[in-house]
């Protein structure tokens, strides 16, 4: 676990180590409005560091080992995405939060690529600027749990993802829903699984029953409501959004249909 590893390099040491954050963002506004909800919400973790820049966030990143780095995609001099890379490269153990505005697929496949570069891989996980206030703070407190022993974040689509699975929405829909193939919806519910259940018994004699026992979106509903990664009220919201989004979807459907019904005629 990551908090014993350090403990056993220098336990004195770390025991006196202020439990920082650090928050890389470039617009002031934003970095004053961070540093004000993690100071509220998080007194333990103190100071709460700040950099404008990719090159000064690297350089505080490496000096003082902060909990948690929280880390803007797009920043002066260095990317988030170039920042991170070089923490991880001296800081293996970095816990890192990208909060932007560009969750840009590009993006996250790239810092996919480098954490696979480190070993053991460390704690990280992407989340939108848009998402309130309640959400972003439950992300933080994730990473800082999660962090002692390694599960994987969520990534936005994966978060968002929780949601459409509590609704009880198809992968169809969900496709519809995020502009996204019915194969590509696959590929990142099988993704969401195998973080969610870290114990899913590929490849031994236990997977075929497994498979036939449970339903795997009724367990991941299960297991994001016993990790905490859904609550109550952005589930109503939730759903209240998706009513919005049927009605509309259900109206385009309709049109995409006449459109298929009115080229077969003309064949």
């Amino acid at each position: 676990m990551i908090a014993y590893a350090l403990l056993s390099l220098d336990s004195r040491a770390q025991e006196n180590k202020p439990m920082s954050i650090l928050i890389a963002e470039d617009n002031v506004a934003q970095r004053a409005y961070l540093r004000e909800i993690l100071e509220r919400d998080f007194p333990s973790h103190q100071p709460v560091l700040e950099a404008s820049d990719g090159e000064e966030t690297v350089t505080l990143a490496l000096k003082n080992k902060p909990e948690v780095c929280i880390l803007d995609i797009q920043m002066p001099k260095l990317s988030g995405v170039k920042a991170a890379r070089a923490i991880w490269r001296d800081f293996p153990t970095a816990r890192i939060i990208f909060w932007t505005q560009f969750p840009h697929e590009i993006y996250i496949n790239e810092i996919r690529k480098i954490v696979k570069s480190v070993d053991p891989p460390p704690a990280y996980g992407f989340i939108h600027k848009n998402n309130p206030e309640s959400r972003f703070l439950r992300f933080v407190a994730a990473v800082l749990e999660d962090g002692a022993d390694k599960r994987p974040l969520l990534t936005e689509f994966e978060a968002e993802a929780l949601y459409y699975l509590a609704l009880g929405l198809s992968n169809w829909a969900i496709a519809r829903k995020c502009s996204l193939s019915l194969r590509g919806v696959e590929s990142r519910l099988a993704t969401l699984y195998e973080k969610l259940f870290v114990s899913i018994p590929e490849g031994t004699e236990h997977e075929a029953y497994e498979k036939l026992a449970y339903n795997v979106r009724t367990r991941a509903f299960f297991e994001a409501l016993r990790r905490g990664l859904l609550n109550n009220d952005e589930l109503e919201k939730a759903a209240a959004d998706l009513e919005g989004w049927l009605d509309r979807d259900r109206k385009k459907f309709i049109e995409e249909q006449k459109r298929e019904e009115s080229k077969t005629r003309r064949k």
